[in-house]
């Protein structure tokens, strides 16, 4: 009897504990959530002298800086974080990616001029790299399979739920306020993430079995016999991977599927970053206010957020039931037509033609967008990675598609008002929307369908070779 109760009560707790740990590691989702959304409430209070700096009024060229530093800080900061995390571990990774938040947002409520906020933004930065090494490593390394499986969008979610909230409380607090709730996060996440054990796969690379059985005995509910087969499994998992060489970047544009390869994640990476999702993000109640929206630029922006969570969570079912080609393909080409359908309604008022009756369409128009971005380039860029690239040289791709992505995203959001004061917000758009057809175009001509196919039959497709019979993999 008292076996028999000991199993349920071993698995709930050890479910549970993968469940606090999640929850707790992707706190820093919901912060870089936050760090993306600040800027479009900010911007308003900014302009309209709401807030202690002086008596001065924010202008365009000082609003580029403040929602592009970020970017330019996670592009500095990335290979740092990398290093940190591969030498030190998840958990130093951890409080290192949360001090620079606590630091920004402290110069924030402190500052007295726009120069304290630009320094802040760019510090700030430095934790979205931290954010993205951080929470996919650790939650991979500490998951089950079926666990690791089931969260594999989490982190999209989290960032999604990020937006909200910053969308939500910004446009109805002071900016002193808002930046309160935005510093409690990482301060909520550093005495919660201090509780977390360090990553078992770390702690065995660096000699201490004993402390890795430790942190799954803990993380598996206390089951000893199952904490055990993963240590198995891990050995089995790191005496393979120091039997591989490292890829380097000369040794990954030798093959010349893997090249083809790399110029499709290249493509996918330019293409979400100068579709405009970092620049709508950032830019939201202005882009909005700017379109005469009949809703209220607030409310318009909240309910976008709203799409882009629902895009996270059906993400997940689209992979389930469609193949990445046709996903990327569909997706991009919404993309294209919505944001092609709300120029047209920029142009028509432009030309003051009386679109007054049509005041939802801009909402209409954007939500349908990021939809499509975050339930298809978005979430699907790491899993096209993972099913074309093979292992060895999976880290060297995904850092080129990080640096590619920090900067891209840095120079879309810099540049936008110089966009706007060449074509207008109209052509602005246009362009943002040439773009998405162009990444829909090259998806159809370039990448082959990649569920359920071997990495074998993949590059096969990509080097132009007849194909032979695939082993398919259960995905």
């Amino acid at each position: 009897m008292d076996t028999e109760s000991h199993v349920p009560s071993s698995k709930r707790r050890r479910i549970l504990r993968q469940i606090a740990a999640t929850s707790v590691v992707n706190l820093a989702s919901v912060a870089f959530g936050m760090v993306q959304g600040w800027p479009s409430p900010t911007f308003q209070l900014l302009r309209e002298n709401k807030t202690a700096l002086n008596g001065h009024l924010i202008t365009k060229e000082e609003e580029s800086w403040i929602g592009s530093l970020p970017f330019l800080g996670a592009f500095t900061a990335a290979s740092l974080y990398n290093y940190i995390n591969r030498n030190m571990g998840c958990k130093i990774t951890g409080y290192l990616t949360a001090v620079p938040l606590v630091y920004g947002y402290l110069l924030i409520i402190f500052g007295t001029s726009i120069t304290y906020i630009c320094i802040a933004r760019f510090f700030i930065g430095f934790s979205l790299s931290g954010i993205n090494v951080l929470v996919t490593l650790y939650m991979a390394e500490i998951l089950e399979d079926n666990t690791r499986k089931a969260a594999g969008n989490l982190r999209s979610i989290a960032e999604n739920v990020g937006l909200i909230l910053i969308y939500a409380l910004g446009s109805y607090l002071t900016i002193l306020h808002t930046t309160i709730v935005c510093i409690s996060i990482p301060v909520f996440f550093l005495f919660t993430f201090f509780l977390l054990p360090e990553s078992p796969i770390f702690l065995l690379r660096k000699g201490k079995p004993q402390a890795a059985l430790n942190a799954y005995l803990w993380l598996r509910g206390g089951d000893r016999q199952l904490a055990e087969e993963e240590m198995k499994k891990l050995r089995a998992v790191i005496d393979a991977r120091e039997s591989t060489e490292h890829c380097t970047v000369g040794e990954l544009l030798s093959e010349c599927g893997t090249r083809k390869a790399l110029q499709i994640i290249i493509i996918l990476s330019v293409v979400q970053q100068l579709s405009g999702i970092n620049v709508i993000f950032t830019f939201c109640e202005t882009i909005f206010r700017m379109s005469g929206s009949s809703l209220s630029p607030e409310w318009s922006s909240l309910i976008v957020s709203f799409f882009g969570l629902f895009g996270s969570i059906f993400s997940r079912f689209f992979f389930i039931l469609s193949g990445r080609r046709f996903i990327l393909v569909s997706t991009q080409t919404l993309q294209g037509v919505s944001l092609g359908g709300f120029g047209v309604y920029l142009y028509l008022r432009h030309i003051e033609v009386n679109v007054s009756n049509m005041g939802v369409l801009p909402v209409i128009f954007i939500s349908i967008y990021i939809f499509c971005v975050i339930a298809g380039v978005a979430n699907l860029l790491h899993v096209v990675i993972s099913e074309m690239i093979k292992s060895e040289a999976q880290e060297v791709a995904m850092k080129i598609c990080g640096l590619l992505s920090w900067a891209l995203a840095f120079l879309s959001i810099k540049f936008y008002y110089s966009l706007i004061d060449i074509l207008d917000l109209h052509g602005c758009i246009w362009l943002f929307a040439s773009v998405s057809f162009t990444g829909a175009i090259s998806m159809y001509l370039l990448l082959p369908e990649t569920k359920n196919k071997s990495l074998e039959l993949i590059m096969r497709k990509l080097n132009d070779e007849p194909p032979q019979e695939d082993k398919s993999r259960n995905i």
